[in-house]
């Protein structure tokens, strides 16, 4: 029992004392979960102050946690860049990644982009969810929710937002934090007016490692290594696929090869290509011809600029004269190269944008079509669903404190990424649940009165249908329109719970 004796109801399995006493009968205190766990090894106990890696979740922006808004991270220069991957480093590049040393990763990566497929497949995705409108939303905080500072809070950051979003940080970091499964940032701030206002600036991670010790990122820059605190006021870390090891999610390790034999394959296609589009020339001499007469038909075919000729002897027969002939390749060995460019492609596109749209789908197949659209719209809301959390703790919580006093205040920021077929399907389900509920009143269905609110929560469940709160439920009508609605309501009709008077 590591030391202790019995430690629960009943009496140990070698007899002794019952839990609580002592061989001389005398009580003694039980040892706490923290006691077993230290003494089998577990080390320092929960919350322990001296561990750095283990500490209990709290506000970033609490009281002598936020950082300085004026402080600046000088960035290292990215002055090498390795433009000729061979597999070892590509291999050595993945298992540095592994290990959360990010400095051949981060270069690896930056080669990457500079490929047109990866770069088109990048630049569609992003394209479908920043070019969206913008959508602000208030908090949803119940203490602050509708409160007239957090209306003043949303209008400041609606007045800045356009400048915010200028600065090409969301496209970079989104671009990086897909290949490299997390992206950095900063925020500089620009403290020289009323509303000191958030300016995110990338941080390559090319110069960032993983400190598995303390269980955070460190940033290294001119002035030394930096731990990166995310929400903190300072720093923005974007891991749509979880903190800890979000690495291993990143597209990096599922495209890299397909990327460097894509880039063989269009290497040796230019080289076969190179090869076999300018045949080589056949330059037949006779035998027996006269030295003179042969230097000066070998001068001429060599006068022939780039083109490769050869000089062949023939026999002794009269027919066998001076000419020239092409020697062409005959066989469909190149296409091997297309098809593996083809085929890395589409391993590509899998990776970024969880589809192959553009080299599966074959003959206008409109399932298909659909199918892969609607996995690119799951993946677009998922990256939208991403930056809203990213944007709410890390920038507008911010801007809200240092400019409010009040992290609470800020609100959701993120783009409108419902497809227009969406509204029309919830347009006609709209549509289809008033006249269901005017066919239940006329079978003498109504609803119950102070009940608004389960119906409300019945309706989003069923239907999910939100009704706003602007909205108010009242008795529906009974099928009356116009004028007959008018006498109905006059005379105590449906809406106000009456039976109304026949008509003459």
């Amino acid at each position: 029992m590591n030391g202790f004796g019995p430690l629960r109801g009943g009496r140990g399995t070698g007899g002794g004392p019952p839990p609580g006493l002592d061989p001389n009968n005398e009580s003694v205190p039980l040892p706490t979960r923290e006691d077993i766990e230290r003494q089998g090894g577990g080390g320092m106990g929960p919350g322990d102050p001296r561990d750095p890696g283990f500490q209990p979740r709290m506000d970033p922006l609490a009281p002598g946690r936020a950082a300085n808004p004026k402080a600046i991270y000088r960035d290292i220069p990215l002055v090498t860049v390795n433009n000729c991957w061979q597999v070892c480093d590509v291999r050595n590049a993945l298992g540095g990644h592994m290990m959360g040393i990010f400095e051949q990763s981060g270069q690896l990566a930056d080669s990457m982009i500079g490929d047109d497929r990866v770069q088109a497949t990048l630049n569609s995705l992003m394209s479908a969810l920043f070019g969206r409108e913008v959508r602000h939303r208030p908090p949803t905080s119940k203490r602050v929710r509708g409160s007239r500072a957090a209306r003043e809070v949303e209008d400041a950051w609606v007045e800045h937002w356009p400048q915010l979003a200028s600065s090409w940080y969301f496209w970079e970091a989104h671009t990086y934090g897909t290949i490299m499964g997390w992206s950095d940032g900063q925020i500089d701030w620009d403290t020289t007016d009323t509303i000191w206002k958030p300016y995110p600036r990338f941080w390559h991670p090319r110069y960032e490692y993983y400190h598995w010790y303390l269980r955070k990122y460190v940033a290294l820059t001119q002035d030394g290594a930096k731990v990166v605190f995310p929400g903190d006021g300072k720093w923005i870390h974007h891991t749509p696929k979880g903190d800890y090891r979000g690495w291993v999610w990143g597209a990096l390790r599922a495209i890299a090869e397909p990327w460097l034999i894509r880039h063989f394959a269009l290497r040796d296609m230019a080289r076969y290509s190179e090869r076999h589009g300018m045949p080589i020339i056949k330059a037949f001499t006779p035998a027996a011809s006269e030295q003179a007469q042969r230097d000066r038909f070998e001068q001429q075919v060599s006068q022939l600029g780039t083109e490769t000729a050869v000089l062949l002897g023939r026999g002794v027969d009269a027919n066998d004269g001076y000419d020239l002939d092409l020697l062409e390749a005959t066989s469909s060995n190149y296409e091997v190269h297309p098809g593996l460019m083809d085929r890395c492609d589409m391993h590509i596109q899998l990776a970024l944008i969880f589809q192959n749209l553009s080299t599966e789908v074959k003959g206008g197949s409109f399932a298909a079509t659909s199918a892969h659209m609607d996995v690119l719209q799951f993946g677009i809301e998922m990256a939208n669903s991403g930056w809203r959390s990213t944007i709410h703790s890390q920038i507008y919580r911010p801007f809200a404190f240092f400019n409010f006093g009040d992290a609470e205040l800020a609100g959701y920021t993120d783009w409108n990424v419902s497809r227009q077929d969406d509204y029309d399907k919830k347009a006609a389900r709209f549509y289809s649940f008033g006249q269901s509920i005017q066919i239940l009143r006329q079978g003498g269905i109504a609803f119950k009165q102070g009940e608004e609110d389960k119906l409300r929560g019945w309706v989003e469940q069923q239907f999910d249908i939100k009704l706003p709160d602007v909205v108010e439920i009242t008795e529906p009508d009974a099928g009356t329109t116009g004028a007959d609605a008018q006498e109905a309501k006059q005379a105590g009709g449906p809406t106000s719970g009456k039976t109304p008077p026949p008509k003459k």
